[in-house]
């Protein structure tokens, strides 16, 4: 089950992430403490504190457990919810799916709109770039949500990348992936 939260925005409010509950707090600030169980978006990837602590969160951390890795991340995840922003390098990895595996669903949740001119997206494996996703499916320029169905079975083990290009002046711009496979 995908949950949809605004990584910028603090609700306070419990969720359950990976039959996990937490409580969302929104970005990680260098300025608050966070409690046990409170849950942040911090460089593309989420993370929940395991005890009361003011500590940068990363994936090798004593004081937080990752919920989902995002963007700037060097660990590779099988997780399937993927952060992106106008930041990212242009092309990375962000899934690798299995042998026959089936990917029927990639949906893109745009957030914040980006701004750059020429900004565009695709997501595939090394043989097709755009073969799950592309910019003619996916407007980056608008908040909203693009569902795309390649139903597409990959017979092998396969890295999947994201590739973005912000567009020329570009300062904002976000949103996550959703991967569904059988």
């Amino acid at each position: 089950m995908a949950i949809e939260i605004t990584p910028d925005k603090v609700t306070n409010e419990t969720i359950f992430v990976n039959g996990l509950s937490v409580i969302w707090a929104g970005d990680w600030l260098n300025t608050k403490t966070y409690r046990k169980n409170q849950a942040v978006s911090y460089l593309g990837s989420s993370y929940r504190a395991n005890k009361t602590t003011t500590q940068t969160p990363f994936s090798d951390s004593v004081d937080w457990d990752v919920l989902a890795l995002g963007s700037n991340d060097t660990v590779d995840t099988s997780e399937k919810d993927i952060y992106f922003t106008y930041a990212d390098v242009t092309s990375r990895l962000i899934y690798t799916t299995d042998i026959n595996e089936i990917i029927l669903t990639v949906t893109v949740v745009i957030l914040v709109p980006f701004n750059g001119t020429g900004a565009s997206i695709s997501i595939g494996d090394s043989v097709v770039t755009n073969r799950l996703a592309n910019n003619t499916q996916v407007f980056l320029g608008e908040t909203g949500e693009y569902s795309i169905n390649p139903a597409y079975k990959y017979t092998s083990a396969t890295p999947i990348n994201l590739l973005i290009t912000p567009g020329a002046g570009a300062s904002q711009g976000s949103g996550y992936i959703i991967i569904e496979s059988k």
